[in-house]
């Protein structure tokens, strides 16, 4: 039995609109045992609080496969704007947002749908909110001035150790919320962080090799070696369409990358091998790489198969699958790829963003001479030896 879950208003509170396929006993049974659910003629659905207890309370009782949010079908069906993988979530809310504030939630919710924002996002985004609106339970958010926000974004920073990418992340859904739900003029926030530069972790060539050497399964091997084969995010390569994949003419076309880009980039000989023996084993039909259900490939399942990838190889621990990504740029770079193409199999707009692969790499650091190499000056210890 599959549910759907959808996002309705009634009566100015948020509720969850829960539909199945056909009459079945055993669901009304079974809906009679969630908390404030109830059969609403006018929806022509049961409807139950859109709380996180509620969604928690059906996966008890149908189990977690059974419950599908519209959040997560729209992922499957749609192209959708991309957020950086991997990057640190927002905490989660210690509460649900005061119940008269939880259709201007519901409403930023649409909006970011509507402009078809990624899963990821909208999740982040609803967090960020969410917080501000525990932050301030008597006060409505369109009440709200700067200062009353600057307050909230120091305060949390400070207390829960935000770093700066989470920081800017939480300046972003309250300007969304405010400027595109709210319709309020662009507004600028003196709290934004000074973004950190930091260079990308990368894998020599021999700790791909061990890494990958250890990956059994012929999906998780196929998948892991694609993303670095071909330099994808681990979004791209779940949203990868067997269509996608041109074997004659060894390129692989990804549709609505970050920013909502189509690029190609490279496929590898070795890789369409690789390609040729997953398809045969596993016959997807539509997705490159399917879940269980035909979905599309969890990223979630693709962040285990790497973790335990990297454990039982030895490589560095400090990494994760976008590491694959930088080590697919760093490796074309040291092998005198010229950085304009890299940038185009990457995807970057602004040669910028590219530039941090410029960073001394390992085979780059072992011609490096110091400038002392080319004086003439001896080095044995012939002088005074006196302290």
């Amino acid at each position: 039995m599959k549910l759907e879950l959808t996002p309705h208003i009634i009566k100015g509170e948020a509720w969850w609109k829960i539909q199945t396929r056909g009459y079945d006993p055993a669901f009304v049974r079974k809906m009679k045992q969630v908390r404030r659910a109830w059969w609403s003629p006018e929806v022509k659905a049961w409807v139950a609080p859109k709380h996180k207890q509620t969604v928690a309370r059906l996966e008890q009782l149908f189990g977690r496969d059974a419950i599908q949010t519209e959040e997560e079908k729209s992922m499957v069906r749609k192209p959708l704007i991309s957020v950086p993988e991997e990057k640190e979530m927002p905490d989660a809310p210690t509460a649900d947002p005061p119940a008269g504030h939880q259709g201007e939630l519901l409403r930023l919710e649409e909006r970011l749908r509507l402009q078809r924002y990624s899963y990821h996002t909208v999740k982040a985004y609803k967090s960020f909110f969410t917080q501000l609106l525990v932050f301030y339970p008597d006060r409505h958010p369109a009440d709200l001035e700067k200062a009353d926000i600057v307050k909230f974004l120091l305060v949390s920073s400070e207390r829960k150790h935000w770093s700066a990418s989470t920081q800017n992340q939480a300046v972003n859904a309250i300007k969304f919320y405010y400027e595109k739900v709210l319709g309020q003029p662009r507004t600028f926030y003196e709290l934004r962080p000074r973004k950190e530069k930091k260079l990308p972790g990368v894998f020599s060539e021999q700790e791909v090799q061990r890494l990958f050497a250890v990956v059994r399964n012929l999906k998780h091997r196929a998948i892991l070696m694609l993303i670095y084969s071909a330099g994808l995010r681990i979004g791209e390569s779940v949203r990868l369409r067997i269509a996608d994949v041109d074997f004659d003419r060894r390129t692989v076309f990804v549709k609505s990358g970050k920013g909502k880009k189509d690029r190609y980039t490279v496929l590898s000989e070795k890789m369409i091998a690789v390609l040729r023996d997953y398809l045969a084993a596993f016959q997807p039909v539509f997705w490159m790489f399917e879940g269980q259900d035909g979905g599309q490939y969890s990223t979630r399942s693709i962040q285990s198969t790497f973790r335990r990838a990297v454990n039982e190889s030895g490589v560095n621990p400090y990494t994760t699958v976008h590491t694959l990504r930088h080590s697919f740029a760093t490796h074309l770079l040291e092998r005198g790829m010229d950085l304009r193409y890299i940038q185009e199999l990457l995807g970057h707009s602004s040669s910028e963003t590219t530039q941090i692969y410029t960073h001394i790499t390992a085979k780059a650091r072992q011609k490096l001479a110091s400038p002392l190499d080319f004086l003439d000056i001896e080095t044995e210890a012939s002088g005074d030896t006196s302290a």
